[in-house]
């Protein structure tokens, strides 16, 4: 196992620094509203702006905190400067609240500026070299702004959301990085990508908002099936820091399993946002915070008890128990994240 120095180190602004601490704090602050309103408190909050708030605050801060970094590295292109992060971290973090409040048209902002970054990076990138994660990205942001612009318009912006912006994103993005954390840890690794993936995997993930949705949360699954086959899960898994991220994975089956059997559309899409992408989250960004904050490259008891309350917060949402019960272990997961992680995330001065 690769171990970086024990003590956290300096480091310039970098985008994880401050988008991951944020998504984390949205997380409690908005999901604390939610269980109140439920326990009887007079936010006001409707049940779709609950979940444009989780999708484009929480999980919208941490995608942030992601491709402003890594797609940059990714791509050779150059990192965003200090004005701009700070700027998109400020639009983020204010506009997230209006979600929640029913006033979600700010919130358009830092996801038309993102859009704007990613084609940046993404054109003389393709122009070099065509990848399909390269492309898959500026084209599930873009999806996401229309998900949200449908959703300001008063239309069902969720499914879009869900369907044809998180999902495939965060798809592409673990077809790219699984195998090389994989790689890192497994002596012998002979995991990879295999082709024929994202294309499919990104029509696909249209079709699902919609009267082919049934049909397309079958070829879902074979899809992933196959890919994940490619990543031999087996070896890496045998590392617990990665295998939290094939359990992140594994609640996409789950959702299109159940989708396939029929379930309501809330317990499917709370599969994947809670299971799935809430795993995929705490995974990554734990990973990310300890690989460059200077931590070693492991789970730890934190990080076990983060994914623990993640996976009991999903089994919860999708087995009926009260709503509540649910958010209270998802803000358990995020405020162990924060209280644990926040200290070593802090910029450098200067």
């Amino acid at each position: 196992m690769l171990v970086q120095p024990s003590t956290p180190v300096a480091a310039p602004l970098e985008s994880w620094r401050v988008f991951f601490p944020a998504a984390a704090a949205l997380a409690v602050g908005g999901l604390g509203a939610w269980i109140a309103q439920l326990q009887g408190a007079t936010f006001g909050i409707a049940p779709r702006d609950h979940g444009a708030f989780m999708l484009w605050g929480v999980l919208g801060a941490g995608i942030h905190g992601f491709l402003l970094t890594a797609y940059a590295k990714q791509n050779d292109a150059p990192l965003p400067g200090r004005l701009l992060l700070l700027g998109l971290l400020g639009a983020q973090v204010l506009t997230a609240p209006l979600i929640l409040a029913g006033h979600a048209a700010a919130a358009l902002l830092p996801w038309i500026v993102l859009l704007g970054w990613t084609l940046r990076v993404a054109i003389p990138s393709l122009r070099r070299r065509v990848d399909p994660t390269t492309a898959a990205v500026p084209a599930a942001v873009a999806s996401g702004l229309v998900g949200l612009a449908v959703h300001v318009a008063g239309g069902d912006g969720t499914a879009i959301g869900v369907n044809a912006f998180v999902a495939p994103l965060a798809l592409a993005i673990v077809d790219r990085v699984l195998p090389f954390f994989s790689s890192r840890v497994t002596p012998g690794y002979v995991g990879g990508r295999l082709p024929w993936f994202i294309g499919p995997m990104v029509v696909l993930s249209w079709l699902r908002v919609t009267a082919w949705a049934p049909w397309a949360a079958a070829g879902l699954l074979i899809l992933l099936a196959r890919q994940a086959w490619g990543w031999r899960p087996w070896p890496a898994a045998k590392t617990p820091m990665i295998l939290v991220l094939h359990l992140g994975v594994a609640w996409f089956a789950v959702a299109w399993v159940l989708a396939l059997a029929g379930a309501a559309t809330s317990i499917v899409t709370h599969a994947l946002v809670v299971g799935g992408l809430g795993s995929l989250l705490l995974a990554i960004s734990m990973r990310v915070v300890r690989g460059h904050g200077g931590l070693p490259l492991e789970l730890g008891r934190t990080g076990v008890a983060v994914m623990a309350l993640a996976q009991a917060a999903a089994v919860a949402r999708i087995s009926g128990a009260p709503l509540w019960i649910a958010g209270a272990l998802l803000v358990g997961a995020f405020s162990a994240w924060f209280i644990r992680f926040v200290r070593v995330c802090l910029p450098a001065p200067g």
